[in-house]
C-alpha cells in the first residue's frame, strides 16, 4: 500500500515536516494522483461524507493544500484495501466521525488528568 501511495505523488517527502521540506526532490504527480486529488476537492465542499469532515477540519489548521493532500492518501488507501484485500467500505457520515472524535478527546482528557492525579467530575 505505501509503494501504490508513493507512486500516485501522495505520500510526504522524505524530509518533509508540515509546511516545510528540506532538500526533497518533488515526485511528479501521476493521472491517478490528480484523480485522487480532485475527489478530495469535492469532498472538501460535501456535507455528508466524514471524509468531508475529516477534510475540512484538517483545512482549518494546515492549510486546503496539505487537507486535500491528506483526504486523497485516505481515498487512496481506501480504494487500495478495496481491491487487494475487497474489503467492504461503508461510509458512516458527520455523525459517526464527530462522534469517535469527541470519544478520543475525552481519552485524552482523563489520560491526562490521570498523569496529573487530577480527579475529573461530571455535571
Amino acid at each position: 500500500m505505501k509503494q501504490f501511495i508513493s507512486w500516485l505523488g501522495l505520500a510526504p517527502g522524505k524530509h518533509q515536516s508540515g509546511k516545510m521540506n528540506k532538500r526533497s526532490k518533488k515526485k511528479p504527480i501521476t493521472r491517478a494522483g490528480q484523480i485522487f486529488k480532485q475527489a478530495a476537492q469535492s469532498l472538501l465542499i460535501s456535507k455528508q461524507p466524514g471524509l468531508g469532515a475529516f477534510a475540512r477540519r484538517l483545512k482549518s489548521r494546515k492549510g486546503s493544500g496539505i487537507a486535500i493532500k491528506a483526504t486523497a492518501r485516505k481515498i487512496a488507501e481506501l480504494y487500495y484495501r478495496m481491491f487487494d484485500q475487497g474489503m467492504d467500505y461503508v461510509e458512516q457520515g458527520v455523525k459517526k466521525y464527530e462522534e469517535k472524535l469527541k470519544r478520543q478527546q475525552l481519552n485524552f482528557v482523563i489520560k491526562k488528568a490521570n498523569e496529573l492525579n487530577l480527579q475529573l467530575i461530571e455535571n
